[in-house]
Parts: C-alpha cells; sequence; structure tokens
C-alpha cells in the first residue's frame, strides 16, 4: 500500500502537464489531417502549396523550441508552456479565417510557435519536478502523450470533417488547446535554478545527441514514407501495416521498459536503441512478404522508443539545471531535422538506386547514431556544461 501511495503521488503533480501536452497536440493533430483537403478544396491550392502547408509548422518548431527553452530558464517554465497553449488556441481560432495559402502558411507557423513552446517548457518542467533516476522514463511518458495526441487528434479531425465540416476543426483546435491552457494555470511552477547568463541557442550538451536522434530519425521518415511502396513493387499489398506496427511496439516498450535509460544508463540504451533500429530497417530492405515487413516495423519502433528519452537523459545529465530548457528545446530540434531532412534524402535515394537502398541507407544512418552515442560515454573533462553556449 505504501509503495502504491508512493507512485501515486509522484505522479500526481505530473499528470495535469502531461493531459495539457495531449490536449494541445489534439489540435496540431486534427488540423493535419484535413488541411490538404482544405488546401485543395476550399483554397483552390496545389499539391505543392499542400507541402508547403503540411511542412511550416515543422520548420517553424525547429527555430522555436530552443528559444522557447531559453525564455522558460529564465521567466519560468510555467509561463512559456502556458503562453504556448494559449499561441495554439490562437492559432485554432486563426484557421477559421485563413482564406488563403498565404495566411493559412503564417497560421501553421504560429501553429508551430505554440506546439514548440508547450512541449519544451512542459518537458523542462517535468526534469525540474522528477527525482534524478526517474526522468528518462518521465520523459518518455511525456512523448507518449504528444504522439497519442497527434494520432487521436488525426482520426477525430478526419471524423468532424466528414459530419461538421471545418469549422467544427478548428473550434475543435481551440477547445483543446484552451482546455490544455487551464490546466498548466491551476498548477503551480516548479522551482527553477537560476540562470548565471544567457544560453546560446545551440548548447554543447545537446550537439552530439542531437545528430544522433536526427540521424535515427531517417529510419522513421523513411519508414513512413515509403513502405508501402516498397512492398508494393514487390507484389505484396498493405504494405502500409510495416508503419502501422511501428505505433505498438513505439508505445508499448516506453510504457513497460520506458525506466531503462535510468537503470542501465542512458548512453547504453542509446546504443542499443539505434542498433536494434538498424536491425528493423534491415529487415525491411530485404522483407520478401509482409510478414517480414510487419516485424521490421516493429522491431524499429522497438528502437526507436527508447532513443529518444535516452539521448534526453544525456542532455539533461550533461547540462546545467539552470539551462536544461535551451538544451532540451535545441535537442527537440534536432528530430524535427531528421524528419525535414530525411523523407527528401529516402526519395533522392528512391529515385537513384531502388526502394531496397533506401532502407539500406537509413540502415548506415542507425548506425552512426549508435556510434556517436557510445563516443558519448567516453570519459569527459566535465561531465556537466556549465555554460553551455
Amino acid at each position: 500500500m505504501t509503495t502504491t501511495g508512493g507512485k501515486l503521488s509522484f505522479y500526481r503533480p505530473i499528470v495535469p502537464l502531461f493531459a495539457a501536452i495531449f490536449l494541445c497536440l489534439l489540435g496540431v493533430g486534427a488540423s493535419l489531417a484535413v488541411l490538404p483537403f482544405y488546401v485543395l478544396d476550399e483554397l483552390d491550392g496545389n499539391r505543392v502549396e499542400v507541402g508547403v502547408v503540411i511542412a511550416a509548422i515543422a520548420v517553424s518548431a525547429v527555430i522555436a523550441r530552443p528559444v522557447a527553452g531559453r525564455i522558460g530558464d529564465r521567466h519560468g517554465y510555467r509561463t512559456v508552456m502556458l503562453g504556448g497553449a494559449v499561441v495554439c488556441a490562437a492559432a485554432g481560432a486563426a484557421y477559421l479565417v485563413a482564406g488563403n495559402v498565404g495566411v493559412l502558411v503564417g497560421v501553421r507557423v504560429l501553429h508551430g510557435v505554440g506546439e514548440a513552446a508547450v512541449y519544451t517548457a512542459g518537458a523542462a518542467w517535468l526534469v525540474a519536478l522528477a527525482p534524478a533516476d526517474r526522468r528518462g522514463r518521465v520523459v518518455g511518458l511525456y512523448g507518449i502523450h504528444m504522439w497519442l495526441g497527434i494520432t487521436l487528434g488525426a482520426l477525430l479531425g478526419a471524423v468532424l470533417l466528414r459530419t461538421s465540416g471545418y469549422p467544427a476543426v478548428w473550434l475543435f483546435a481551440i477547445v483543446a488547446a484552451v482546455a490544455g491552457a487551464v490546466l498548466v494555470a491551476a498548477r503551480p511552477g516548479p522551482r527553477q535554478a537560476s540562470a548565471a547568463g544567457r544560453a546560446g541557442i545551440l548548447p554543447r550538451s545537446a550537439v552530439a545527441p542531437g545528430v544522433a536522434l536526427s540521424l535515427a530519425g531517417f529510419g522513421y521518415a523513411a519508414l513512413a514514407a515509403f513502405v508501402a511502396l516498397h512492398m508494393a513493387e514487390r507484389g505484396v499489398e498493405n504494405g502500409i501495416a510495416a508503419f502501422n506496427a511501428f505505433g505498438f511496439t513505439y508505445v508499448g516498450v516506453r510504457l513497460f521498459v520506458g525506466g531503462l535509460p535510468d537503470k542501465l544508463g542512458a548512453g547504453r540504451v542509446a546504443v542499443g536503441s539505434a542498433l536494434v533500429e538498424a536491425v528493423g530497417l534491415l529487415l525491411v530492405a530485404f522483407a520478401p512478404n509482409l510478414l517480414v515487413a510487419v516485424l521490421g516495423g516493429l522491431v524499429i519502433g522497438a528502437g526507436l522508443s527508447l532513443l529518444f528519452p535516452a539521448l534526453a537523459l544525456l542532455v539533461i545529465n550533461r547540462t546545467d539545471p539552470a539551462y536544461q530548457g535551451a538544451a532540451l528545446g535545441a535537442f527537440t530540434s534536432f528530430w524535427d531535422i531528421g524528419l525535414v531532412a530525411g523523407a527528401p534524402l529516402a526519395g533522392l535515394v528512391a529515385s537513384v538506386a531502388g526502394y531496397p537502398a533506401v532502407f539500406q541507407v537509413m540502415l548506415v544512418a542507425a548506425l552512426v547514431s549508435a556510434a556517436i552515442s557510445a563516443l558519448t560515454m567516453l570519459p569527459r573533462r566535465s561531465l556537466v556544461d556549465q555554460h553551455p553556449g
């Protein structure tokens, strides 16, 4: 009974932060599901403009994450997370009046800024609350709520579009973000270490783990974009099932063994996770049938599931507490960079050497990611970057 009570008391102050990121990301997912149709059918746009609109949120998030982290370090994570939720609600309202593609791109940039502020400040807030031996698990659970928000939001957005039209989708995004803001506003901010100076946009502690994360993200981008085409070329239907399988182990591994980075060491888990991803990419590259492709998707999901929290824990452990918001913001941006760069790279490889080569190249990227993670385990003169500029 004491153990259960202890667990409940530990999670009680952080559950509202999980719920807040989930609610804000519901709106992001809902808009993602319907915007391609909105651009083509309502704004008379073209396919290139669809791509620009979809990508705008990721590009703005890459830039906004480290900035949000720096502001949070100096002015409070609660303030930044609350402001991000309000911006997400404002973006939902702006969708209602976006009458052309140019304005819609601006709305997407605004939504990206809001999402970046919510996620980065929330992650740093959780790190400030969590004991050192649970930080990896808490960051992993936080990421699951983000992922579930986008996934469920996309489903709800599609349903709302079919049943009630675009205004219902935008109103849903507003309501969800406002609910997230209410949860954040109801919580007292964490105690934060005072920053002696300004952190740089790219803290040193985030660089090596961030590059490792970007390289591993290439595999995810390739799986999402090309696994169905890869299997179809081999006469196998429903190849997208391999990507769908990814989600099962991605969530399941974090839920059941998400504490491994805390127990075994962040570096060891990061290396092992990247190697597991490489095995999955190998299976997909040479998959003769759907069963092997699905197995590959499952293995890739298992690998990437713990890679992010393990590398994030490396960043946290090597950054002065006063600068952890900036470091986490910069680190998370590397994931976005990996996705933005990975898909075009996969397309280029596919056009030159075919679909199997896509997964072979991403396998090499995963191995390089493992090597970089291994290098972070080497002795350093200082384990903590006191001035990460």
